[in-house]
């Protein structure tokens, strides 16, 4: 990854983020000012219309804005909605049924070794129904909250993002990062947190 320093700012807000649901606003995530959202601008780690929003904004300032579905996760896709063999989350011989229900997100590898989450919509006598979309996939996302930071990244901040790190500046906790660096179930998707 190709670092420009000079135009990447460490920004760490509060928010909550509400999403329609059958017309209601309903919070889904939340963010608080004792552990905030912290990210580096400008190395795709949030959306682009997420970051064009709060660019304006110093420190103190208070936000209300919407990112349409279409600059977010994308609309839905029934096409990653599909049966998988039931035999690929067997362990051992055995499901594991407390782990593969209905709701749930579980992890998988695709052809080619990259990392998956995937929600179980159904399991059957001998297949699983996996949905790949991402959870607030066709969602307009509406935050509101506050900006706490703002600030030019490090020079040590830069190097970890070209080192692999994802750039959650926390630890990990069960091989995520912990909620104060990355917010709700932060996942460091394949790197390390720093």
């Amino acid at each position: 990854m190709k670092v420009n320093k000079g135009k990447h700012e460490v920004k760490a807000l509060s928010y909550e983020l509400y999403i329609d649901m059958d017309g209601t606003p309903t919070m889904v995530e939340e963010c608080t000012a004792e552990r905030p959202f912290r990210f580096i601008t400008g190395v795709g780690y949030t959306f682009d219309a997420f970051e064009a929003a709060l660019e304006p904004l110093a420190v103190g300032d208070r936000f209300d804005f919407v990112v349409k579905a279409d600059e977010a996760n994308g609309q839905r896709d029934e096409d990653y909605v599909f049966d998988v063999d039931k035999a690929i989350f067997s362990v051992d011989g055995s499901f594991p049924s407390d782990e593969v229900y209905p709701g749930n997100v579980v992890p998988l590898l695709d052809a080619d070794g990259n990392r998956l989450q995937a929600t179980v919509v159904a399991v059957k006598k001998d297949k699983v129904t996996i949905d790949l979309n991402h959870p607030l996939a066709g969602k307009d996302l509406h935050f509101v909250g506050m900006l706490l930071e703002a600030r030019p990244a490090t020079d040590e901040e830069l190097q970890r993002l070209t080192s692999g790190c994802c750039g959650c500046h926390g630890s990990c906790e069960g091989g995520g990062c912990d909620n104060n660096s990355c917010c709700e179930g932060g996942n460091c998707e394949g790197g390390k947190c720093c």
